[in-house]
């Protein structure tokens, strides 16, 4: 996101804010009893945390494993041998495969004299 997006979205927050003291302090009062349900949830629902950590590691123990499956069958199959990996020979004046033709513009200027 640009630095300008970004200043318009803080600004936008900020003009959105509560203006009124008590309007304030409710807002700051909502805010830091949302923070701490959020935090405290695992207090509360000890099993569904378990649950869940164990949904977690089973996760990142399949992507490590897709990780290596997709590492290793790219290094086997896509050895040096491999002629879709070779670079492609440049031409003899070492542009690629363009012609001399191929590189003259289509079209030039008039040439401009100097001191006019």
């Amino acid at each position: 996101m640009s630095l300008f997006r970004i200043a318009i979205v803080l600004s936008l927050g900020v003009a959105v804010m509560p203006s009124d003291r008590a309007q304030q302090e409710e807002l700051y009062t909502r805010a830091a009893s949302a923070a701490h349900w959020t935090m405290t949830f695992c207090d509360r629902n000890g099993r569904t945390c378990e649950v869940s950590a164990g949904l977690w590691d089973a996760f990142l123990k399949k992507a490590e494993f897709a990780g290596k499956l997709v590492y290793d069958v790219a290094v086997h199959t896509a050895g040096p041998e491999d002629a879709s990996l070779k670079a492609i020979p440049a031409s003899s004046e070492g542009r690629g495969t363009l012609s001399p033709r191929d590189l003259e513009p289509d079209w030039r200027g008039v040439p401009q004299e100097h001191g006019v």
